[in-house]
């Protein structure tokens, strides 16, 4: 009753907003613009003056904690699943068991500037049951070496090899696999 009567008090308050209408520039080509372009093209810039993902973030990533339900990332902050990481960022994973890491999965390692030089995969507590031959010769192809071991085994050579300062990507399953539906968001069924 009492949200109900705030409700109604606040309702004169809410206005439809109006947004300006897009009006319509001609973009006219510079001399800037052609150098980025040319650059690009020549190879000696990574895009057109975007930053790369290891700027503008001075904290390497590290994590401090492995347990069966996630990760801790710098001791404050807590991922209930399986992660990907790049020197300075870390990325939600999809894969839960190791039948997921396949080469569609792992691709954000070959896409990314600067590439990684060595790419450690966690396959979960026991570790890798088999080689993943494929993967393996696909990151050999790109020039990337790669590591299978245990989550545990495979966060600590992360953490050490970044913090000696190497561009070293690495993926790691959590050490026990989640059921499918406990990704869901618990939210998703009451909204209207």
């Amino acid at each position: 009753m009492a949200l109900r009567n705030s409700l109604t008090r606040l309702r004169p308050a809410l206005r439809a907003r109006t947004f300006a209408k897009p009006t319509k520039k001609r973009l006219e080509w510079t001399d800037e613009m052609e150098a980025r372009v040319l650059q690009q093209m020549r190879g000696e810039s990574n895009s057109f003056g975007a930053a790369t993902l290891e700027d503008g973030n001075e904290k390497r990533t590290h994590i401090s904690e492995v347990d069966a339900g996630g990760f801790e990332l710098r001791g404050d902050v807590f991922v209930p699943t399986s992660i990907c990481c790049l020197p300075y960022h870390a990325f939600l994973w999809r894969a839960r068991v190791q039948e997921d890491v396949t080469v569609e999965a792992l691709r954000l390692f070959t896409v990314v500037h600067p590439r990684p030089e060595i790419v450690v995969v966690g396959l979960g507590a026991r570790g890798p049951r088999e080689r993943l031959v494929d993967v393996e010769a696909h990151f050999r192809e790109e020039g990337i070496a790669l590591e299978q071991m245990d989550t545990a085994n495979a966060v600590h050579t992360f953490n050490i090899l970044n913090d000696e300062g190497r561009t070293v990507g690495g993926a790691f399953l959590t050490l026990e696999p989640r059921g499918i539906d406990e990704y869901a968001d618990p939210l998703a069924d009451k909204v209207t």
